[in-house]
This record gives structure tokens, C-alpha cells and sequence, in this order.
């Protein structure tokens, strides 16, 4: 059973030896190997349920009868989140992490309560979101991503719409479609901004296919299913523009050359009343910023990711990263190096020995070097381009949370290539999101003005609280008082 902690008495004092942020794949697998070694582990997640996006739980009142039906495969999911509840780990669901400092996280729960938690080891596996991109209409309702929409099938089981199209690059292009159409949603269409695989694409694939027939067969019954509901894959095409009044009513799509800019002449409009898009995903990376980790720049994992080392280990000692929040690699590598990252923090805290660790990590180290062949053959496949940073016009809002328009912030970066003036001047950034939602876009826009890499574009500096709080809370002067410990034994 989970034991939810949402409050404790302010006079009691615990030690946690381990603290990891993030109840998704990565998190969970840290967090049992750990616990199973003999470590104190507190696990927090904002959510009020295990499992993550890619795991995502039904919610209340929904019961399962058919657990084939839940995510491919179920068993993994399931098993996973069944481990980890029946653990010796204590929980803070529904808890936020608003700042770490040293070694304290100040977290805020969903009773208005905010406190410390201390730790010694921290695993920061914050998950990732989906890529926002920019083009004219894509703030209208029924333009949805495709986590969003996953969201409305897995939990609520609704479909987004009655006349969707789908626009995105990479497995999830082929596999959502796909998942939707076998719950009987009606997608006319699926743009895939990619070429068609090759025959050279198919020989990288089965040359990496030792310990991947899993997702080899996953993507040969998607595509199938696109098949038989005789749902079109138009390759080398990318959404342009969202048409409609108070919601999505039409799209305008077009053909793309090998850098995703559009083909002119190309252009068609197509009557929908839901846009679902799935370009990938960027990490969650804000309290890895926050703490001072290093970063290197790789496009196919979200851009921004993570140095660490085999073991998950950051540049900051006693922080470990994995998961798509330190690169987006997907949930299999996930569950590989978060065990990776529990045996690590085991021996390190001398509940194990290294020769018990090394034998616990052989087969995860085994398992990250042959899923990490297979997403390399991927990614030569479905590498994110350029020309999909290019899509807006002048008056296309880039900042959905301050409502600003591209011009607004072209007028600033004509002069500068500062993201932290930028957002300074033209309030970009400020809103809800803390530039989630738009400070890629500018980035790149920055990039394309300035004739820059947009891998050398200095990011925005990451302030606290990184999530949006109430203020009395934080500015509560008991919360300094409170710290939160627990022993193992």
C-alpha cells in the first residue's frame, strides 16, 4: 500500500537517504532498487498516482478489465507501479519540488502545505513534455499534443475529437495514430515530417534489432493498423497554419524539403475539427538548471540534455539524472538506468558492496547499450529539423502565457541574443510555464538572426520557486523550521 505523506508535525524530525523527484519509469526503478538494497527512499511526484506520462494510471471511477488495452507492453506499466507501491519507500504525491537548496528540497503539497525535505543522494527524473512548436493557429482549441490527447484516452477514455489529423515525427507519429484509430477515432490523416524509411533505414534497424524485436513488432502492428483502417501517411509533411473562430475547423498542411522548410506551391487545406500534434519531446529540466548541472546540445533528445556518467551520476555531486528529463531516450533506457542509479546510490551509501554492484548492473548496462543502438538507428531516421522553428509569421503568438506576438519579440532580438533580456523586456517567459511553452522558440529565433548555432544560445536563468506557488506560502516564516528525515532502519 502507498503510505501518502501530505503533512507531518512540525516537530518531527527523519533522515532520507535517497530522494528521488519523479514518480515516472526512471523514478520508480531508482527508487525500488534502492529501497530493495536497504536505502531509505522518499519518492515525490506531482501527481496523485505512480506511473508517469508513458505509464499513466485510469482515473477515479475507471476500473481495469483489460489490461492488454492500457499501454504496449501492459506488463511492464503494471508490474512496475505494483513493485513500488507494495515498497518500503515513503510517498509525496501531489507534491511539487519548488527549489533545492544544498541538500533540501522545499516542496509544496496539494493541501497548501510547504516544507523541507532533506536527503544525502537525489535523483532528479522530472520526465519530459511535448515539444511546442509555433505556427499561426496553434493556440486555437482542438489544437491538442499528443500527450494531452493520451491524457484524455488513457485516463478518461475520450477521444479528442471526431475528425482528427496528426501531425508529429518520429515512433510516436506511427504509434499514436495508430492507438487512436483502435479505439475508433476517425483520423483522416498522418503527417510525418521525415522521409520514408529506405531500404538503408531498414538495414540500420534489423542491424540494431538484437534485443529490440519488442519495439520492431510494436511498430510493424502500429503501421498495420494504419493500414486496415486505410488511414493515409503523407511523408514530407508538416502542418502549416490551424484555420477557425472560437476552435480548429480546417489546417492547411504542405510538403517539406530534407530541412523541414515548406515546398511553396505545395499547400492544401483540409476540414478538421482536431489538430493533434507529436513532434517529440523536450526534458523537464529546470531543477537540474536550478542545482548547476552541465548540459551538452543534442537535437534528437530534446536538445538541452544532461553529462552524466553510466551510472546517472551529474556534474554536481550526490545528483543523478536519467529518464527523458536528462534526454529524451524513452521509457525502456529509462527503467535501465534508474536501476542503474538505485545500485549506485546503494554502494555509494554502503549498503552493498562493489563486486554486489557490478553484479546487479551488468544486465542494465547490457540493456542501455542495445536499446541505446536501436534509438541511434531512429533518430539518423527522424532527426528534428530546422525549418520546424520557421513555421510562425509576425503575428503568431510565441508566448501563450503573456499573449506575445513574434514581432513583439523581433523588435528585441534584433539587439540582443539574451534570452534573460528578452525576457526582461518583453515579458516572454514570465507566465505560468517559466518558458516552457516558448523558450525554444526563441532560441531558435535568436539563432536564425544572429547566424548562431542554436546550441550555443545561453538558456534563460532558472529562478525560484520553478513551479508557480502561492506566495503567503513561501513566504511563511515556520517553513524554515520545518525538516523532514527518515531511517532506514
Amino acid at each position: 500500500m502507498i503510505r501518502e505523506v501530505s503533512s507531518i508535525n512540525n516537530k518531527a524530525e527523519f533522515v532520507f537517504d535517497f530522494a528521488v523527484i519523479g514518480g515516472g519509469p526512471a523514478g520508480m526503478a531508482a527508487a525500488v532498487r534502492a529501497s530493495e538494497n536497504g536505502v531509505g527512499v522518499v519518492l515525490i511526484d506531482e501527481r496523485d498516482s505512480l506511473g508517469g506520462q508513458i505509464f499513466k494510471q485510469l482515473g477515479p471511477g475507471f476500473k481495469v478489465t483489460n489490461p492488454n488495452e492500457l499501454q504496449v507492453p501492459p506488463h511492464i506499466g503494471q508490474a512496475l507501479i505494483s513493485k513500488t507501491e507494495q515498497s518500503k519507500i515513503t510517498f509525496f504525491l501531489k507534491t511539487t519540488v519548488l527549489s533545492i537548496e544544498d541538500n533540501d528540497l522545499m516542496v509544496a503539497s496539494d493541501s497548501d502545505h510547504v516544507s523541507r525535505i532533506t536527503f544525502r543522494k537525489l535523483l532528479i527524473a522530472t520526465g519530459a513534455y511535448d515539444r511546442p512548436v509555433a505556427f499561426p493557429g496553434w493556440t486555437l482549441p482542438g489544437v491538442i499534443t499528443a500527450g494531452s490527447a493520451q491524457t484524455l484516452v488513457k485516463t478518461q477514455r475520450v477521444l479528442p475529437g471526431s475528425k482528427i489529423i496528426f501531425a508529429g515525427s518520429g515512433p510516436v507519429a506511427l504509434a499514436f495514430p495508430a492507438q487512436l484509430a483502435k479505439l475508433g477515432a476517425n483520423i483522416v490523416s498522418v503527417l510525418e515530417a521525415g522521409p520514408a524509411p529506405t531500404p538503408i533505414n531498414v538495414v540500420k534497424l534489423l542491424s540494431a534489432s538484437l534485443g529490440n524485436w519488442d519495439l520492431i513488432v510494436d511498430a510493424m502492428k502500429y503501421r498495420s493498423m494504419l493500414v486496415r483502417k486505410r488511414i493515409p501517411v503523407r511523408y514530407r509533411s508538416i502542418i502549416v497554419e490551424a484555420h477557425g473562430t472560437s476552435r480548429v475547423e480546417a489546417v492547411t498542411i504542405a510538403k517539406v524539403d530534407r530541412n523541414w522548410r515548406i515546398k511553396q506551391g505545395t499547400q492544401q487545406r483540409i476540414e478538421v475539427d482536431t489538430l493533434c500534434l507529436g513532434y517529440g519531446f523536450l526534458p523537464s529540466s529546470e531543477l537540474l538548471r536550478l542545482v548547476g548541472c552541465e548540459f551538452e546540445y543534442e537535437e534528437s533528445k530534446g536538445g538541452q540534455v544532461i553529462k552524466s556518467d553510466q551510472w546517472g551520476h551529474t556534474t554536481v555531486p550526490n545528483v543523478y539524472a536519467v529518464g527523458d528529463g536528462s534526454g529524451v531516450e524513452g521509457s525502456y533506457i529509462a527503467i535501465s538506468r534508474g536501476n542503474l542509479v538505485g545500485i549506485s546510490v546503494s554502494k555509494e551509501l554502503s549498503h552493498i558492496g562493489m563486486d554486489q554492484a557490478n553484479i546487479q548492473a551488468k544486465k542494465f548496462h547490457s540493456e542501455t547499450r542495445r536499446r541505446r543502438a536501436f534509438q541511434r538507428a531512429l533518430r539518423s531516421m527522424f532527426d528534428v529539423k530546422v525549418g520546424i522553428f520557421e513555421l510562425a509569421d509576425d503575428q503568431t503568438i510565441i508566448c501563450r502565457c503573456e499573449i506575445i506576438r513574434k514581432r513583439e519579440i523581433d523588435l528585441v532580438i534584433s539587439s540582443t541574443s539574451d534570452l534573460s533580456v528578452v525576457k526582461a523586456i518583453t515579458r516572454a517567459g514570465m507566465g505560468s510555464c517559466q518558458g516552457r511553452n516558448c523558450q525554444r522558440q526563441i532560441s531558435a529565433m535568436v539563432a536564425l538572426r544572429h547566424g548562431i548555432d542554436i546550441a550555443k544560445v545561453p538558456q534563460g536563468t532558472p529562478r525560484f520557486p520553478v513551479k508557480p506557488v502561492a506566495l503567503g506560502l513561501i513566504a511563511d516564516k515556520t517553513v524554515t523550521n520545518q525538516k523532514y528525515f527518515f531511517d532506514a532502519k
